[in-house]
């Protein structure tokens, strides 16, 4: 395979149990594992992507959310490229947290890509944030959105792709 031509460093945030491992190894592996397992510190995987005619190597970091890791945290920041913020779609909770995890990007990163993420589509019956609270959201951070699914699939390799290509735009300026 060809060397790739951009290299990024990717984070994904947001509460415990959104679902960020999950969409991790689906996104590298194509896999769901139905087993939680908390992250403790931080997981590194990668995959190799086309995005515009290139190729890219996305190296991406699972942090942990705990907030007994918190103080850890700021040195994962340091490099990155680009965020995925992960709220879950049936906890209310976690998107209202939203508004903290982007505080804590912003006080360790300078000007990074971000895309939202709502995951756990797949569970609609048990929907908590509806679809003009999130608008609304996206509308005043000016932020990419995208509802993704671990256990289907759906959009998964969509939100990464979208993220990488702004990260690109960026980068080309």
């Amino acid at each position: 395979m060809a060397q790739p031509f951009f290299e990024f460093k990717l984070l994904l945030v947001g509460d415990p149990a959104v679902g960020k491992t999950s969409l991790i190894l689906r996104f590298v592996e194509d896999r769901f594992d139905k087993e939680y397992k908390a992250s403790i510190g931080v997981d590194i995987m990668s995959r190799t992507i086309n995005i515009e005619d290139k190729v890219a190597r996305l190296v991406i970091w699972d942090i942990a959310s705990q907030e007994k890791f918190k103080r850890f945290r700021s040195s994962f920041y340091q490099q990155a490229n680009g965020i995925l913020l992960v709220f879950d779609l049936t906890r209310q909770e976690t998107f209202e947290n939203v508004d903290d995890w982007v505080r804590e990007v912003r006080e360790h990163t300078e000007s990074i890509e971000m895309v939202l993420i709502g995951n756990k589509s797949d569970l609609i019956t048990q929907r908590k944030i509806g679809s003009s609270v999130i608008l609304e959201w996206i509308e005043r951070h000016g932020c990419s959105y995208v509802e993704t699914s671990a256990l289907t699939g759906e959009a998964v390799e969509e939100a990464f792709q979208k993220l990488t290509s702004k990260i690109v735009a960026k980068v080309k300026g």
